[in-house]
């Protein structure tokens, strides 16, 4: 082999290298931006749900309902101490100790109530920073969305403006009349009010971003790559773990732990007591037992209102779940449709317009078209891509509609969930008395 055929193969071998790594490259920086700018979205979701006032409420709530799972897994009755003191003809001196006693266990009833209202309050805890944080994903997707449209309205402004000056340019020249100007010079104007139309929807859209941050970041983070074209339908595994549902269910169970207490207060608990004490030179020692009577009121009214409230309860649960399982299968079928039409524009509409607008400007310089047709393909042409656009937001809206209509909104951006384990584990830590 030649030398000059061995350097031409190595510099065949350099060159298909070269084009592998120029064509690779668009592919790798949108990989490594997304990844950057998807790692930047968790760090502002948790900012904003450390400050966000609803996010605070909510964590007052919890630990107020903490507080009262305590409490009611306390004694409910304290001794009480007595002192008698009494001078007449015979002087009487007694000390007594007396102590009601909880006969029908009044404090495990409260407690199991108290730990259900507190499991349902972290539950409706998880779902306001769910809310939040959803929020704050829809907030991005429409100041993104409003900022590419906006730049597409000024490209629109832009190539109408070389248009108006192309026109003049071939007046002057004699080649088109003046109606061809006035086209050109109308449609500008058009433009010119749709993109301060699109100017004014990105700066309302950025100002109701500002108002979920306390801080605002040098730049707002990208939302990542959306993911394929599938969403999990409806299955018990999501049903368990939502946050709605789980705290449906806790209330539920609050419900009927408060049916239980309602029947045990129908049982009196009897109060002993025992007095020591002297009378003159005589010792005292006596021993009473106090019984309530529930003979005026038997308080049975109070359990059926408990027993009503507890199937009242029981059935907005399961109303409740009818209608996740629902939203969820809505959710997904919605976005299944929409990804699926973006993925159809991105295979075989967008390849379509790259080119366009040069291709009509040849064609109406070449005079095979008039400045109308012209006018009127270049806007189809532009509307096709904001279409496009709006076809993207509304798959991310899709996407994010199947993260909050299935609580997996927080799981998605990778912060920790309370699961099933976490529940039992939860709920057993309130059964030792503990919360």
């Amino acid at each position: 082999m030649s030398f000059r055929n061995l350097s031409f193969i190595v510099l065949f071998f350099v060159w298909s290298l070269y084009v592998q790594a120029i064509t690779a490259a668009p592919a790798s920086v949108l990989a490594s931006s997304s990844i950057s700018a998807s790692s930047l979205l968790p760090t502002l979701v948790d900012e904003v749900l450390a400050e966000h006032p609803e996010v605070r409420a909510a964590e007052a709530a919890l630990v107020a309902a903490q507080a009262r799972a305590r409490a009611a897994g306390r004694p409910l009755y304290n001794p009480e101490l007595e002192l008698d003191a009494e001078r007449t003809g015979v002087n009487t001196t007694s000390l007594g100790l007396s102590q009601t006693i909880d006969w029908a266990d009044k404090r495990e009833a409260r407690h199991e109530r108290g730990n259900s209202e507190m499991r349902a309050a972290r539950a409706a805890h998880d779902q306001v920073r769910q809310q939040v944080a959803r929020e704050v994903l829809d907030a991005l997707s429409r100041y993104h969305t409003g900022e590419r449209l906006a730049r597409l309205a000024q490209r629109r402004v832009a190539l109408l403006e070389d248009f108006l000056q192309l026109a003049q340019r071939r007046f002057a020249a004699g080649d088109v009349g003046q109606s061809d100007v006035d086209l050109a010079r109308l449609a500008l104007s058009e433009a010119r009010m749709a993109a301060a139309g699109r100017a004014s929807a990105l700066a309302e859209a950025e100002a109701n971003l500002r108002a979920l941050v306390s801080r605002v970041p040098a730049s707002w983070p990208h939302l990542p790559a959306l993911p394929p074209a599938h969403a999990a339908q409806p299955s018990e595994t999501l049903l368990a773990v939502h946050p709605r549902l789980r705290e449906a269910l806790a209330l539920s169970r609050a419900a009927r732990a408060g049916v239980e207490l309602a029947r045990r207060e129908r049982r009196p608990d009897p109060t002993l007591g025992l007095r020591g004490g002297r009378e003159e030179e005589d010792s005292l020692i006596g021993l009473t037992l106090t019984i309530p009577l529930f003979v005026r009121n038997p308080f049975r009214a109070e359990v059926e209102a408990a027993a009503a409230e507890a199937r009242r309860s029981e059935a907005d649960s399961r109303n409740l779940r009818r209608r996740v399982w629902a939203a969820m299968a809505a959710a997904a079928d919605r976005y299944r449709l929409t990804r699926q039409a973006l993925v159809d524009w991105e295979r075989s509409g967008r390849p379509s317009l790259q080119g366009r607008v040069k291709l009509l400007q040849r064609l109406w310089e070449s005079g095979e078209i008039n400045t109308t047709e012209y006018l009127v393909q270049l806007q189809q042409t532009l509307n096709t891509e904001l279409a496009a656009v709006e076809l993207e937001a509304e798959a991310w809206s899709a996407w994010v509609n199947w993260l909050a209509a299935s609580g997996q909104v927080l799981s998605w951006l990778g912060f920790g969930e309370v699961g099933p384990a976490q529940e039992a584990a939860a709920h057993a830590a309130g059964g030792e008395g503990g919360m």
